[in-house]
């Protein structure tokens, strides 16, 4: 393909590259094709994405591909979000409120056939699927805008100099620091910024894997600036390892309400949800490692039974 030909064309210096495609608009020189010139712009920032994932593994013509999407862009504010989220204390309070509490409840008597033999299949209670569903994406009303792709390969560059230093003034801003008080700021922001590159590009390994033996159409993914998609808001990892077919049509799709249903069942269930409190808490955890979040589910869980 054309653009697969251009990205290769390219010199390895983003900057060089930008330069490059400046000069040449502004010598009078006949305008390259629009898909030129969009991999030229793209270069600059996706091109080092390009550079840092593929060095790291993932499948260079699958990462081409994806950067030569139109859809893909990088955006800086999925890098600061991703990395900075540590410092924002969240609050679930509202999905555990009385109007949640009425919708859950309608949303389980509209549905329990169906999450009924969810909760016989996992020994899952049908109130915490139907909980942790609301919670997620309340039932398919929030589904998240952003374009998967572009928020791993975003995020891939989280670990560089110019990301490092834009998180710790995130974190730090509007606020009177001491240098030491600085600096440890920036240990934390680079060594969240190295769990999240990893992160990046394990879920770009499993984007692909997902693809290949799914057929799951990974360009046209939106979602949360986590990474997540479907009903359920899973990652392509969890899409993997846990996502079930739960209405037997022979594929798992995240924005069908069975599928979604029999996936949360089987991702507790498979992540330790047994009889004890403690199991329950630990496998709610493992899906958002927030104790907010665990304790919004489990509350809302408790409340429409």
């Amino acid at each position: 393909m054309r653009q697969h030909a251009a990205i290769f064309m390219i010199s390895l210096s983003a900057l060089f590259a930008v330069i490059l495609g400046v000069s040449i608009l502004s010598t009078g020189a006949p305008d390259p094709d629009p898909a030129s010139r969009n991999v030229v712009v793209k270069r600059s920032m996706l091109g080092r994405a390009l550079d840092v994932v593929t060095a790291r593994g993932v499948d260079s013509s699958f990462a081409i591909r994806l950067i030569t999407e139109p859809e893909t862009r990088f955006n800086r504010d999925l890098v600061r979000i991703n990395v900075t989220n540590f410092a924002i204390k969240p609050n679930y309070a509202h999905n555990y409120d009385a109007a949640s509490v009425r919708r859950v409840r309608q949303f389980i008597a509209d549905h329990d056939s169906l999450l009924s033999a969810c909760e016989r299949t996992y020994s899952v209670p049908k109130e915490v699927i139907a909980s942790i569903i609301w919670v997620e994406t309340k039932y398919g009303r929030v589904l998240g805008r952003h374009h998967l792709p572009s928020v791993y390969l975003s995020v891939a560059l989280a670990s560089e100099p110019e990301f490092i230093e834009q998180n710790v003034r995130a974190v730090a801003q509007d606020t009177t620091l001491t240098p030491q008080q600085v600096d440890s700021v920036r240990a934390l922001v680079m060594a969240k910024a190295a769990r999240k590159t990893n992160w990046a590009i394990e879920q770009l390994k499993a984007m692909q894997a997902v693809e290949q033996q799914h057929g799951l159409d990974i360009m046209s993914l939106y979602g949360s600036w986590a990474g997540a998609f479907g009903l359920p808001q899973f990652l392509p990892s969890s899409y993997q390892r846990w996502a079930r077919d739960g209405n037997g049509d022979g594929r798992i799709d995240l924005f069908n309400r069975a599928d979604a249903m029999h996936s949360v069942g089987n991702y507790l269930r498979s992540n330790g949800w047994a009889e004890t409190d403690e199991s329950h808490r630990a496998a709610v955890r493992h899906y958002n490692n927030s104790g907010a979040y665990v304790n919004a589910v489990l509350t809302l869980a408790d409340k429409v039974k």
